[in-house]
């Protein structure tokens, strides 16, 4: 069952980054965001009746890390390409050995460092230069860059939050629950900052196909990860999961005609590297 789980996820999370920067394109960030999160909330109508009382509480310390995470992801895609967005998103594998050490009283080894080592050598392939210090210059003069690293640490703390947790739940009703906080916050803050409806109304009429397949696609992949804790650790799902990333990398090429070759090459290695912390 792990295998068929993961391999859901690995599909899933693969197209879900082209239809959250379809979604994102021209759009403002926080319409955006919650857009594509509310609509991931409104898929999983199937399982509304899994949501508790109780479910929904515990989800509120999760959900409003994903609140903040979720939306500098979707403002990272709104500025910078995919196939780069991508493997950053995965660099959680690496704060996940902090925050699982921390929280779930998982081991650093010698392997986990060789492996982040790895991996963040492998992210200066993502805007290749000259030499790697060049390389590292190009990146963080990016703001969807740093947006997404950031966001890649608070992910890491929602997954470890998420593996403590879903042990002990029902994963259909602690997913509605997660998304509805995320939903409703993220709501919050965009009637706060547009006064107005206009601008929540204009995303669906304009972008409702990609909002659609975009909230298939995260909300089932998130569904499919839960599901895939209950057979393998957290430290070991989110490696493989970066599979997804040469979906998003082939897609982005054939959609957004994205330059990826050199690219590539960064993701095998940080492929390589998460198999080598966990191995």
């Amino acid at each position: 069952m792990a295998l068929i789980w993961i391999s859901i996820r690995i599909i899933l999370l693969g197209y879900e980054r082209i239809a959250g920067k379809k979604i994102a394109t021209n759009e403002h960030a926080l319409i955006s965001s919650w857009g594509f999160f509310t609509f991931s909330l409104l898929v999983m109508f199937p399982f509304f009746k899994d949501l508790n009382l109780n479910i929904f509480t515990i989800s509120l310390i999760s959900g409003s890390i994903y609140t903040i995470s979720f939306f500098l992801y979707v403002y990272a895609l709104s500025i910078e390409d995919a196939s780069i967005i991508a493997p950053l998103y995965n660099m959680n594998v690496v704060f996940l050995i902090l925050t699982t050490f921390l929280f779930l009283s998982e081991s650093i080894t010698l392997s986990k460092i060789l492996g982040s080592l790895l991996m963040i050598y492998g992210v200066s392939f993502l805007k290749k230069d000259i030499n790697i210090i060049e390389s590292y210059k190009n990146l963080f003069k990016s703001k969807g860059a740093i947006a997404m690293i950031v966001s890649s640490f608070l992910m890491a703390i929602g997954r470890t939050l998420d593996g403590f947790f879903a042990k002990n739940m029902n994963t259909t009703g602690y997913s509605v629950g997660i998304y509805t906080v995320v939903s409703l916050e993220l709501f919050v803050f965009s009637l706060i900052k547009f006064k107005s409806l206009k601008p929540h109304i204009n995303l669906i009429k304009n972008k409702y196909k990609d909002l659609i397949s975009g909230g298939i696609s995260n909300s089932y992949s998130y569904i499919a990860l839960l599901n895939a804790f209950k057979y393998i650790d957290v430290s070991i799902a989110e490696p493989v999961s970066m599979l997804s990333t040469l979906v998003t990398a082939i897609i982005a090429k054939v959609v957004f005609k994205e330059k990826i070759s050199v690219r590539l090459a960064g993701i095998l290695i940080l492929i390589l590297g998460a198999f080598v912390i966990y191995k």
